[in-house]
């Protein structure tokens, strides 16, 4: 019954964030698979964490979307996620939630502390969704301060929406939104009256895992990801200086070519990886 319960409530996940623009069509089975996973563990944490993450996270993408298309060429109204993307995010997440209930699933622990691997595992759980969800907040808020970001590497002031831009209001939206994810597993546990008293501890582990994770990927971005600034839109461009412009593959809608221009120019980083990759190397 909760496998039938996990499934059908993994399809209506799926299916918001695909008519809310959230999701693309293959980011919305993506989806599926890694809310099924989460939901098929014993413990109500797991599921309620991720879908924190995935909620939070959405509705600040669209957070003031008129500004973001002013900064960034490519930016997509809902952030229409592909499935490349929502593995990116959650695919370790999921492997250590269906990892959990294998090793210890079927009522063989009553807290999720009684035992050294078992609280391993939830810790591991925890940081990863509090350092998605951090970098997440930091990402989508911090796009939007007042002053231009600083690069973590330099200190030099950069362009909005330059990977290894930080600024003040960024930093503290990092340190928000993985407190937000302590909220929930601390209030979750509790209520689950497993252990014998509540862990507020998680808190504040949460909330330095966002922090954290966001320096961390910040400090990436600007040296591992190229960042390219057209002076002529004023945006974050992906279009290099070559004449034929550059291809680029968005979520589900084919191939776009970007036409160059001669007023490009690198603002930071080597092309080393893609957003996507630093994601997944981001959630390691």
């Amino acid at each position: 019954m909760r496998l039938l319960f996990g499934f059908a409530l993994s399809i209506c996940l799926a299916s918001h964030g695909y008519l809310k623009k959230s999701l693309s069509t293959s980011g919305a089975a993506a989806a599926f698979f890694v809310g099924l996973g989460a939901m098929y563990n014993d413990w109500a944490v797991f599921p309620l964490l991720l879908l924190t993450f995935y909620f939070t996270g959405s509705r600040l993408t669209k957070l003031k979307a008129e500004r973001k298309k002013q900064i960034d060429e490519e930016y997509q109204d809902g952030g229409q996620r592909s499935a490349v993307q929502v593995l990116c995010n959650a695919l370790w997440g999921t492997l250590i939630a269906v990892w959990h209930q294998y090793t210890f699933g079927g009522g063989r622990i009553t807290c999720l502390f009684e035992h050294p691997f078992t609280t391993k595992l939830f810790l591991l759980y925890l940081g990863h969704y509090a350092t998605c969800n951090g970098d997440t907040w930091a990402s989508e808020i911090g796009v939007l301060h007042k002053d231009w970001p600083i690069l973590i590497t330099t200190l030099k002031k950069v362009p909005p929406g330059t990977n290894g831009g930080v600024s003040p209001l960024g930093l503290v939206a990092s340190l928000f939104g993985g407190f937000v994810i302590g909220i929930v597993a601390f209030v979750s546990l509790g209520l689950s009256g497993g252990c014998d008293r509540w862990m507020w501890e998680l808190i504040p582990i949460a909330s330095l895992a966002g922090f954290i994770g966001s320096l961390v990927d910040s400090v990436l971005g600007a040296t591992v990801q190229k960042t390219l600034y057209s002076e002529k839109s004023r945006k974050i461009t992906y279009a290099t200086t070559a004449d034929k412009g550059v291809k680029v593959i968005t979520a589900d809608k084919g191939v776009k070519v970007i036409t160059a221009d001669k007023d490009v120019k690198v603002i930071s980083g080597w092309d080393l990886l893609d957003n996507n990759q630093l994601l997944l190397l981001r959630a390691v």
